[in-house]
């Protein structure tokens, strides 16, 4: 700067240095304050300017009223906002979004069955009336269908009937007219043909109820008792021609009795006389001949009474067991026959249950069918608008597992939002809520004034659209609609919206003293 300085000197529009030093400025004023006798004469206008070389800079001090206001300025500042923060409430708020619902839950329509669409009366956002006709289905399967199945209820019914007076010994059915197994007739013909045999073998038992039997059965009888009668006549005919025998035998026994009885007689005679010596000993010995021979016919004919009699015991017991063999027999065939048909009787009795069953299925697919006729008109089940119409034309496929259209009820529309878990703490049912319509900005449209109904008690878990642990929530609302350009639109369900909720007022410093707190946690956590 001296440089600078001491190149001016010698130049006359050089400029005065803008820093001056407090010494300088002493000296300065001791000079200006000395007698004027004491000053140089001014030097002539021709010789260059006089300029002082300062070496120091110099400070220029503000004046200290200057400092002053601007220091109660900021002490006025501060203690005014730190008594407007103290004494100022503002309204703190929790933020939840959602979107609008009805207050009545939306009406999912489906078709009873699946069917083909065949007339479609509404469309997306038309307003309908409760049990307004929406569409029809298409009935000519349904019809096809009824008419099948009645005609398997009545075929099963009659086969039913046919197998029941088999059962009961009846042929009032004509088997010709009916849709029934092969097999199943088979086995109702050879259960008729064992009956028959069983009433041939108990009519050849008894003897009775031939009044009842067929000529077929009676030539059996017939033919059966013809041959039991030949066997009895032969084993009688036998019997009498031992009896006859028997009775020659008795005879002949008591021919020769009397005759052992003489011939002992003269014996004893001529014993008697052979001791006195008046006849010969050849005599004697002739006649004890006749004796013997007399006593061994006799002993011939007994031995032959016991045979006839024993043959005539064994004839009657043959005669007797004809008769028994042939009842045991009867009664055998009786049993067996009796055993095929109750076989036969099971399995006609088990294609009943099996029919029964199918009837009992085919009735309940009438009635379901029979039920689809009748819904083949769908209605409006409640009043509201259509939406989320999947039918768009005739030739739709309806599923009954799924809505074909839903009915939004004409109910006051709620805003139900979802309220996070850290933000739940402070918020109450009846609280002032702030709604605003995502549809509607709110720079222009503003918002919806309305009030907390509901708070659910637990928080729903995650998911793909809202992951957070959220409390779902139902706002009323005081409109249900927005004065637009001098008309009102009214709100439709499925608007998003948000609500702020006002939970409490609370003062302003309560704002830097949580963000203080919050800072001084925070070196808390600090490792």
């Amino acid at each position: 700067m001296n440089n600078s300085n001491s190149n001016g000197n010698s130049k006359t529009n050089e400029s005065i240095p803008t820093m001056v030093s407090m010494q300088q400025l002493e000296e300065l004023a001791t000079l200006v304050s000395q007698p004027s006798d004491k000053i140089q004469p001014k030097p002539p206008n021709h010789a260059p300017p006089y300029i002082p070389e300062f070496e120091q800079p110099a400070i220029l001090k503000q004046s200290k009223n200057w400092s002053r206001a601007i220091l109660w300025t900021l002490m006025i500042v501060t203690a005014g906002t730190f008594i407007w923060a103290n004494v100022t409430k503002i309204e703190e708020a929790v933020s939840a979004t959602g979107k609008l619902e009805a207050s009545g839950a939306t009406k999912d329509v489906q078709a009873p069955v699946g069917g083909v669409v065949k007339e479609i009366f509404v469309e997306d956002g038309m307003q309908v009336k409760q049990g307004e006709k929406l569409l029809t289905l298409d009935n000519t399967t349904s019809l096809v269908q009824m008419e099948s199945l009645q005609k398997v209820r009545t075929s099963l019914m009659q086969e039913n009937k046919f197998y029941q007076s088999q059962l009961k010994g009846s042929n009032s059915v004509d088997v010709t007219l009916l849709q029934v197994p092969a097999s199943m007739i088979d086995l109702t013909k050879s259960r008729a043909a064992l009956l028959a045999e069983n009433q041939v073998y108990r009519t050849q038992f008894d003897g009775h109820s031939k009044n009842r039997l067929s000529s077929d059965q009676l030539e059996r009888v017939t033919s059966s008792q013809v041959e039991l009668d030949a066997r009895v006549t032969a084993s009688q005919s036998e019997i009498e021609q031992l009896q006859r025998q028997f009775e020659q035998t008795n005879i002949k026994i008591a021919s020769i009795i009397d005759t052992l009885k003489m011939n002992q007689g003269i014996l004893n005679n001529v014993s008697s006389l052979a001791q006195q010596g008046a006849i010969s000993q050849i005599q004697l010995l002739k006649q004890q001949e006749e004796v013997r021979n007399a006593q061994s016919q006799l002993d011939q004919l007994t031995q032959e009474k016991a045979r006839l009699l024993a043959e005539i015991s064994g004839g009657k017991a043959k005669l007797q067991n004809t008769y028994a063999v042939s009842r045991k027999d009867w009664l055998d065939k009786i049993a067996v026959n009796n055993q095929k048909i109750a076989e036969i009787d099971g399995q006609l009795t088990k294609a009943i249950v099996e029919n029964n069953k199918k009837i009992a299925e085919t009735d309940s697919q009438i009635s379901q069918t029979q039920m689809n006729l009748k819904y083949q008109e769908i209605k409006a089940p409640t009043s509201g608008t259509v939406f989320e119409l999947k039918a768009k034309s005739p030739g739709f496929v309806a599923s009954s597992t799924e809505p074909i259209l839903k009915i939004v009820p004409n109910d006051k529309l709620l805003a139900k939002v979802f309220i996070t878990n850290k933000d739940i703490g402070f918020v109450k049912e009846g609280m002032t809520v702030d709604v605003r319509i995502d549809s509607f900005p709110f720079s222009e449209f503003g918002d919806i004034k309305g009030k907390l109904v509901s708070i659910g008690s637990d928080a729903l878990p995650p998911d793909q659209i809202y992951p957070f642990y959220r409390f779902p929530a139902k706002v009323e609302l005081s409109s249900q609609q927005f004065l637009v350009s001098q008309r009102n639109i009214p709100l439709q369900s499925g608007m998003g919206v948000n609500a702020n909720i006002k939970i409490r007022d609370r003062k302003v410093i309560s704002i830097f003293t949580d963000m203080f707190t919050n800072g001084v946690e925070s070196f808390k956590n600090v490792r």
